[in-house]
């Protein structure tokens, strides 16, 4: 694959001057299912929407199930399909004739596949050749994302994360992406959230996807790590929320929503660091489906992006950490609070009972029944009291 012109950079940007691969051989043929990043044993079965051994987290992550046997509708309602061709506006093409439109060289074709069933896949994966086992692990339950090579594509996938801020749950949903020399397929079980941008991006750019499949490839994964940094964007604003309600609330209550947080921030953290190794896998100089000095660049700049998200992730999560800091700390100022009231409550109070026994004591010589003893008795006491009570501001107690 070779690239022609240079296209737009998308959000990213470019790293120019940044690290660069030495110049790749020629790599080995490949044997069909080479998986380069992730587990290569599928799970056998179990509950859909039960959690797997590679997610993170059961008690706040939920996993998406398998695929449904079939379509609710006709064969291949749930695909749509765009052909794009150089020097033309893209257009909306039948998926039915997917296997001759990626026949000419020109030509390079995007297939959605949203909310799809299995004979919608397996129709797909019969018109463009896609292997077996990339068709199996799409139509299975969630998994770590994954990237594996076959004879004329490859299969690679991402971690779809949705959040539901008022339970502190996650959702773990999972995008697949089938590549071949000019065509790309994109399968999800569930609605994008980015599914409008990502296809005013692509119909905005057409010279981007024709030049390489490997371009397109990038286009959905910068949209997939835009769509994590608003995730980051939204979990800072919550954990300011948090940071605020600490100096509010001391209930228990607090706490345990404090505790589920920390739980949810970092699931989050978790299923967008599972990405890292397929991200750095695509600048493999054994992975020849990404080359060229242009592409390197755009796939360079979108793992220095995910570095950077990771990070702040992770300070998320130290950030979470102080929250509960705040919440003792605030505790304890409150506790003390307490204990410096009920101390002077305590000095008053013996202060005053010292001088109620004074004055009710019999004294040979004086008689405490006059109204006059009564008097000076409540106005010793009040000075007491107020003497107890500027001894305490003057040292800052109250």
């Amino acid at each position: 694959m070779t690239v022609k012109t240079t296209p737009d950079t998308g959000r990213g940007g470019r790293l120019r001057g940044a690290f660069r691969r030495e110049a790749r051989a020629t790599p080995p043929p490949l044997t069909a299912g080479v998986t380069i990043v992730g587990d290569s044993i599928l799970p056998t079965g179990g509950e859909v929407g039960t959690l797997t051994l590679d997610a993170p987290r059961p008690e706040v992550v939920d996993v998406e199930g398998i695929a449904v046997p079939a379509a609710s509708g006709a064969l291949l309602e749930a695909a749509t399909a765009w052909l794009f061709r150089a020097g033309q506006e893209p257009v909306a093409v039948a998926p039915v004739d997917l296997a001759a439109l990626v026949a000419v060289e020109e030509n390079f074709v995007w297939v959605d596949l949203s909310t799809y069933g299995e004979t919608d896949l397996r129709e797909v994966a019969r018109l463009l050749g896609l292997h077996r086992k990339a068709v199996h692990a799409a139509l299975s339950p969630w998994q770590r994302p994954r990237l594996a090579v076959y004879p004329d594509h490859f299969f690679t996938s991402a971690t779809i994360a949705r959040l539901d801020p008022a339970a502190y749950r996650v959702q773990a949903t999972e995008l697949d992406l089938f590549v071949g020399h000019n065509y790309l397929v994109s399968a999800h079980k569930q609605p994008l959230p980015f599914a409008d941008h990502l296809l005013a991006r692509a119909r905005s750019s057409p010279e981007l996807v024709t030049l390489d499949a490997a371009f397109m490839l990038y286009v959905v994964l910068d949209e997939t790590l835009a769509y994590y940094e608003a995730l980051n964007e939204h979990m800072q604003v919550e954990i300011e929320r948090m940071e605020e309600r600490a100096l509010r609330d001391t209930s228990d209550h607090y706490l345990e929503d404090l505790t589920r947080f920390k739980r949810y921030a970092f699931a989050l953290a978790q299923l967008a660091e599972q990405h890292r190794a397929v991200v750095a896998a695509y600048l493999r100089p054994d992975f020849a489906w990404v080359a060229g000095a242009e592409v390197e660049d755009y796939f360079e700049d979108l793992e220095g992006r995910l570095a950077r998200l990771l990070d702040g992730l992770a300070d998320n999560r130290e950030a979470v950490n102080g929250s509960f800091e705040i919440y003792v700390s605030q505790m304890t100022h409150r506790t003390n609070g307490v204990i410096r009231t009920l101390t002077l409550v305590s000095t008053v109070l013996f202060s005053t009972s010292v001088l109620i026994s004074i004055f009710g004591a019999s004294i040979q010589g004086l008689s405490s029944n006059k109204p006059t003893w009564f008097v000076l008795m409540l106005l010793c006491i009040a000075a007491v009291v107020a003497l107890t009570v500027w001894v305490f501001r003057r040292r800052g107690w109250i």
